[in-house]
């Protein structure tokens, strides 16, 4: 039997079973058919932990996802990748290449992980991160610039994507020249990798994608290590702890990740967040006349909008959650991050958006205790400092029809951290060829909000 034929039976038998299950209103069933994820975390509140018939548990508890995430006794990956090489046999089989989803800090755990995570921590301090600043502030002042006086922009395409690849080329040091090869290979491995391939067809886009990136960054980091410049790939090649270092595979996988984290995460946060803002008119004017408040306002954007909308976690043990629920070892656990960040035992009124809000700090966006997102303040970075050079000017100028483009987040799968698809209240429509979320926003236009329009022509 063919790998093809292998995988491409895999995909068809896991459709039809997730919609079985679906259809009989199990977890899993409707967790994996669900595209809004704030909504179907509501419907699961009526207790902590929910059970699949698939043996899986399901949790949106604010309590329960806090505690897995950040309980040694968990691990972000089963014990054994059998699942995984058999869905990628034949497709992603060359064990001499980084792989950037395998082979970096997200898919380590116990030692390993704090062995990698202690070599790799001091290039993403808060510290660190500011001296980016003056490049963050740069890069969007140019990209605001670029579409100055424009009546129509694609928010995504025009700002969103660029500004964090920009930034992500920048640290890690890649040539202006090879910028736009990055920017396949990031939105490739993000929408497809993150998203779990659904085809032969896009396992073996991912395969090249991720081929032509490990082999990129290979070289790349030959070249520093020759010729060390300020930037990520030589701080890395160069870190040393108790006279350990990284090998050139963990270095490799740890700054392909980076690309593709970065950008997926940080796409949704400022593209979503952006649309939220807009749909609540008096948040955005009270923005516009406290810019201290933007700190907080990405604190509650990535509360609101959770880029990464669920992950997973398996039991390394027997043990029980808190609130009572046996668990075997082996056992994975999806935890609805939006969810949580929702959750109406710690956040007030929480489906509102509140750009005051005391306590948005609070949202595990980011994940909680070891595996914490080590990129996040670089996030965070980015999305004040966007928010910050736009022009908080809102007017009171109307039109039929003003929309804003989010970027296609990933759904999760079950072995690791994975994004979710994000749909607002307003009319929104799926394009899968683009990737996009196209939502309508009103009442206040890019061009009314921050000078700048997004959609069609509101002028008039």
């Amino acid at each position: 039997m063919s790998s093809a034929f292998s995988s491409n039976a895999f995909f068809a038998i896991s459709k039809a079973l997730t919609k079985v299950l679906n259809w009989v209103g199990d977890p899993i069933g409707r967790l994996e058919n669900n595209s809004d994820m704030a909504a179907f975390a509501d419907t699961i509140r009526s207790k902590p932990v929910h059970r699949s018939m698939t043996g899986l548990l399901v949790s949106a508890d604010y309590q329960i996802c806090s505690e897995v995430l950040k309980s040694p006794n968990w691990r972000t990956l089963p014990e054994t990748n059998n699942f995984f090489e058999k869905l990628y046999l034949g497709v992603i089989a060359d064990s001499e290449k980084a792989d950037p989803f395998l082979d970096s800090i997200i898919a380590k755990d116990g030692e390993e992980h704090s062995r990698i995570r202690k070599l790799i921590q001091p290039a993403f301090t808060h510290r660190v991160m500011q001296s980016w600043k003056s490049s963050a502030e740069k890069i969007a002042k140019d990209l605001l610039n670029q579409i100055d006086g424009t009546s129509k922009i694609d928010f995504v395409e025009s700002l969103a994507n660029p500004l964090p690849l920009a930034m992500i080329c920048e640290i890690l040091g890649v040539p202006l020249e090879d910028r736009d090869k990055f920017t396949n290979w990031g939105r490739t491995l993000a929408i497809i990798g993150l998203d779990q391939p659904r085809n032969t067809k896009e396992l073996r886009e991912l395969q090249v994608a991720s081929d032509e990136l490990t082999t990129y960054m290979a070289k790349l980091l030959a070249e520093r290590k020759q010729n060390p410049q300020e930037d990520l790939l030589s701080v890395l090649a160069n870190a040393e702890s108790e006279g350990d270092k990284l090998t050139d595979r963990e270095i490799i996988a740890t700054a392909s990740f980076l690309l593709i984290a970065g950008f997926e995460t940080t796409v949704n946060l400022l593209s979503v967040g952006t649309l939220v803002l807009l749909e609540n008119p008096g948040q955005l004017k009270q923005v516009a006349g406290n810019p201290e408040l933007i700190p907080n306002l990405v604190e509650e954007a990535l509360r609101v909008v959770s880029p990464v909308q669920y992950t997973a976690r398996t039991s390394d043990s027997d043990l029980q959650l808190s609130d009572g629920t046996k668990v075997r070892r082996g056992q994975t656990i999806a935890l609805i991050l939006t969810g949580a960040n929702r959750d109406p035992a710690v956040f007030d009124d929480p489906n509102k958006f509140s750009v005051s809000r005391e306590n948005a700090r609070r949202n595990i966006a980011f994940g909680y205790g070891a595996h914490h997102c080590i990129g996040a303040q670089l996030a965070r970075l980015e999305a004040e400092t966007l928010w910050h050079e736009h022009r908080f000017q809102p007017t009171r100028r109307r039109s039929d029809h003003q929309c804003v483009q989010a970027e296609r987040s990933s759904k999760a799968a079950p072995w690791g951290c994975r994004g979710a698809r994000y749909s607002t209240s307003t009319p929104s429509r799926w394009s899968r060829s683009r990737g996009l979320i196209e939502a309508c926003s009103g009442p206040y236009s890019l061009k009314d909000a921050f000078g700048h329009a997004c959609g069609r022509d509101v002028r008039g």
